[in-house]
């Protein structure tokens, strides 16, 4: 009898050792939308941008991971007298915005693997490599460089099957002032998906 009661606890440990160690890839494209400082540098949304992240639950309700990705914004200006660092040009202007985020992620699920949406909330924080560029007819200018971030979110997961589901978030980024490169903001719109294993 003993024995059967230490196999069964060693058998729930297990269980639970399984579920805790359950991992997650979320796979996004993404739309921004220009915030803040952003859009005073370009105001025009950009719909090229995408992510990845892997994830691991050290609860049932509770993700850690690691989030790489990438966003670039463009806006073409009118013709136009823009200055320069010794003058001014009379050109067309056009400005580029690269941002590739470095984070370290963590998000609260607020509802189990088997609800019908799984909502959640949760923040990334790390690093961006960001290139910033104007180009004056054949004049460029560009400047770039490492940055701290933040980026809070919010989401809801809506399982297709029992290993993926459909992901849809909204995240807030921010890359700080730096010595080289101006603070930024965008509010991200992501849709993809997210696979259990």
């Amino acid at each position: 009898m003993k024995r059967i009661k230490y196999l069964m606890i060693a058998a729930l440990a297990l269980i639970s050792v399984g579920v805790v160690a359950q991992t997650k890839t979320n796979v996004f494209y993404g739309i921004a939308l220009p915030m803040a400082d952003t859009k005073d540098y370009i105001n025009p949304a950009s719909f090229r941008g995408a992510s990845i992240e892997y994830e691991k639950f050290v609860n049932p309700n509770v993700g850690l991971g690691i989030l790489v990705g990438w966003n670039t914004f463009y806006e073409a200006k009118d013709r136009d007298t823009y200055p320069l660092n010794n003058g001014s040009i009379t050109s067309n202007q056009y400005r580029y915005l690269n941002a590739i985020p470095i984070q370290a992620t963590g998000k609260y699920y607020f509802a189990d693997d088997d609800a019908p949406i799984r909502p959640f909330v949760g923040l990334a924080a790390g690093t961006y490599y960001m290139e910033q560029r104007i180009d004056n007819g054949l004049f460029s200018t560009s400047y770039d460089g490492w940055t701290w971030s933040l980026a809070p979110k919010a989401g809801l997961l809506i399982p297709i099957n029992f290993r993926a589901s459909l992901a849809v978030s909204l995240d807030y980024s921010t890359s700080f002032k730096s010595s080289e490169l101006d603070r930024h903001n965008w509010l991200g719109i992501n849709v993809g998906f997210s696979w259990d294993y």
